[in-house]
Parts: C-alpha cells; sequence; structure tokens
C-alpha cells in the first residue's frame, strides 16, 4: 500500500482557531477570514482546519464541514489546507475523510483515537481505513496528552514504511520519542513539531516544519524561524526561537485554545474570544500574562 497522492509539508503550518461569535452560537465566518489572511500575508506553507486548536470536537457536523469548506476555498491555489479528524470511532473516521477528500483538501491530521484507548494494532488498523477510504495523504497526530494513548515510535515506523502516512505531528513533548521516530520511519516522511517551544530542536534533528498554535497570532516570526535555520544561520534561529519562548508558554498557560484566541480578539484579528463549554475564559491572572506577552 502506498500513500497517495504525494504531498510536500514543510515550514510553518498553523492550526487555525475556530472562531464564534459572542454568544458561541455559530462560526464567524468573518473573523476567520481575516485569521487566514492574516497567515497569508505571513507566507506560512499551509494551514489546518478543525484541528485540537480549532475546537473540532465542539463543532456540529455542519459547522464543521463550513469551516472546512471555507478554508479551503480561502486558501486555494495558495497554500496546502489540512483538515483534521480526532474522534473515537474509525468508522466516524472513515465517513469524515470521505466528506475531506470531496472537500478539496490536500491532507488530513489525524489524531489517535481519543477515550478508546486503543492497543498498537488498533492504532495501525484505524489509519488503514481512513487511507483506504480516501486517498489522501495522511499526517498521524501523536498527541497523548489529549488522547490518552501515544503512537509508539514503532507504529509510527511500521505506518511510514507501509506507506500509510507521510507525515507525522509528533506533540508528545519528548525528544526522546523524536529521536526514536526520526530512527524508524522511512527517509521521505515529514516529521513535523506539533510543540512550539521544540520547533528548532525539531528541525535540528531532521524534521520538516511545525504545526504551530504561536503562529496564529505571530506567523512571520515563526516563518523568520524557519528561513533562518533553512539558510544554516542557527544563531538567528536560537535567537528567534528563545525570543518567542514566553509567548508560547503563555499560549499554554490554560488549555490550548483558550489563551490564544484571547490573544487573537485583544490584537484584532477575530472579533471574540469566546470558546465553548467544557472551556471557558482565562484566569484574571492569566488574561493579564497573556495581554502582555502578545499585545504588550
Amino acid at each position: 500500500m502506498t500513500a497517495s497522492p504525494t504531498l510536500t509539508l514543510r515550514g510553518v503550518i498553523p492550526a487555525l482557531v475556530t472562531p464564534f461569535a459572542k454568544d458561541g452560537s455559530k462560526v464567524d465566518l468573518k473573523s476567520l477570514g481575516r485569521l487566514i489572511e492574516k497567515q497569508i500575508g505571513g507566507k506560512v506553507h499551509g494551514v489546518v482546519a478543525c484541528g485540537s486548536t480549532g475546537e473540532a470536537s465542539t463543532l456540529s457536523e455542519a459547522e464543521y464541514v463550513e469551516v472546512v469548506t471555507f478554508t479551503r476555498a480561502a486558501t486555494r491555489g495558495k497554500m496546502p489546507c489540512i483538515a483534521g479528524i480526532s474522534v473515537s470511532s474509525t468508522h466516524r473516521a472513515v465517513e469524515m475523510a470521505r466528506t475531506i477528500k470531496e472537500l478539496g483538501c490536500d491532507a488530513i491530521l489525524v489524531a489517535t483515537p481519543p477515550y478508546n484507548k486503543p492497543s498498537q494494532l488498533g492504532i495501525l488498523e484505524h489509519f488503514k481505513a481512513i487511507q483506504a477510504a480516501s486517498g489522501l495523504p495522511l499526517i498521524a497526530y501523536n498527541v497523548p496528552g489529549r488522547s490518552g494513548v501515544a503512537i509508539a515510535p514503532a507504529t509510527l515506523g511500521a505506518l511510514s514504511q507501509q506507506g500509510i502516512i507521510s507525515s507525522i505531528k509528533e506533540a508528545s513533548g519528548s525528544i526522546d520519542l523524536l529521536a526514536d521516530t526520526m530512527l524508524t520511519v522511512r527517509e521521505d516522511c515529514q516529521v513535523l513539531s506539533g510543540d512550539d517551544s521544540l520547533f528548532l530542536a525539531t528541525l535540528a534533528y531532521g524534521g520538516r516544519g511545525i504545526i504551530s498554535v504561536v503562529a496564529n497570532a505571530f506567523p512571520e516570526e515563526m516563518v523568520a524561524l524557519y528561513d533562518a535555520f533553512e539558510r544554516g544561520d542557527t544563531v538567528e534561529a536560537r535567537r528567534l526561537q528563545l525570543g518567542l519562548v514566553p509567548r508560547m508558554r503563555a499560549a499554554f498557560i490554560e488549555a490550548n485554545p483558550v489563551p490564544i484566541k484571547t490573544a487573537l480578539a485583544r490584537m484584532g484579528v477575530i472579533e471574540n474570544e469566546t470558546v465553548r463549554l467544557p472551556l471557558t475564559a482565562l484566569a484574571p491572572t492569566n488574561f493579564e500574562r497573556v495581554c502582555k506577552e502578545f499585545v504588550g
């Protein structure tokens, strides 16, 4: 089995927030449009719609389709558009993958099924079913902090060697697991950081880029970091990475995407900082810190 078609992923790929109306009753497409234009202006290398940062788990089926359709239309001809799948049911994931293909997306970001705690064999079969149904390039999203189960490096290696996945978003937060994964996967497998604070480290280990939260607010700075590393200016890349660390930490002071949506609203990029329950607004002290780091 080989993944098809091939998609080259590199650089900075923001995981977009999903803006809502003030009361949370509907998606704010006008704000989403402004956010996407900011990413295009920042010369990012792609976007992810309806990932963890996009609060996909709180969207209705119709809203999910609405967001993916809008994002695909806004990015068509400009950059790759990736849609996220993070559901417990493989049957449901297969249905979503077929919809994503119909909507014209370039790839699918697939998280380990949450809540079920599947075995490594179950994870392997989950990805196989999605790849067979969609034919699109798959990005394996290893995020044990949210899914409850890590995709073991050996499983990622098998998924890569068998051509079921073409890329990996490594968000375990472990450099050791990153290294083990890099040693196991095919040479052409595109490993992307899933942790903003490990962007430079991932590049140094041979990774191709990042799927980023902070890039929602600072696409130019994140792209500058990537460009500096690519041209061999590790001193500048290190300066940029370390300079962004306080903002990166502030972006995760509470559950993502609460801080980054607050920052984007205060920066005037989106209209409202509204998140949907069970997420709630930032605590006052955390609000002050986010405003300090992102607005000044």
